[in-house]
């Protein structure tokens, strides 16, 4: 615990950048990619579909690991550690995350499982409509983080004034 209290400002900027990342990432698939995976076409589907869950799941294995691990120090921070003003934003991060961890476990990587035998529109709108649960749920996530570094530079600057 005390290795996390003592780095704890870098833990917690680390934890946006992988959050902020992980925001943006997930706003451009919902918004961006999966609308196209009607447009793609028969013959090519399904190399398209195998293709596209190899590459995302290389892009985001490490930032989406990042924020998990660094959401998991944090938490323990504010719940065992001296940062207990932070309880509410670590909670609600984490309940957050768990939506997403749920969610793409029994839902969207079932979807995608589905759609590499061929593209479904019945399966692509529910992929479509679970992402978006996704995407607002990972935006939480952002907001929290924000609020974490924030609520941290304001407790320091005001501790620091103290002393």
């Amino acid at each position: 615990m005390k290795y996390l209290e003592q780095n704890y400002r870098l833990l917690v900027i680390i934890h946006l950048a992988a959050s902020l990342f992980m925001v943006g990432l997930i706003w451009t698939i919902q918004y961006v990619h999966y609308p196209l995976f009607a447009y793609v076409g028969e013959t090519t589907y399904v190399s398209f579909q195998a293709e596209h869950v190899e590459r995302i799941g290389r892009l985001l294995i490490l930032p989406w690991l990042t924020e998990g691990v660094t959401l998991i120090g944090i938490f323990a921070i504010a719940f065992i550690g001296k940062r207990k003003e932070l309880r509410v934003l670590a909670a609600i991060n984490a309940v957050a995350m768990a939506i997403v961890l749920v969610l793409s476990g029994f839902w969207s990587a079932p979807a995608h499982a589905k759609l590499a035998d061929g593209f479904d529109e019945s399966v692509h709108q529910q992929l479509m409509t679970v992402n978006l649960i996704r995407t607002f749920a990972w935006t939480v996530c952002g907001i929290c983080a924000v609020l974490i570094v924030l609520s941290t530079w304001s407790r320091d600057r005001t501790t620091q004034q103290n002393t």
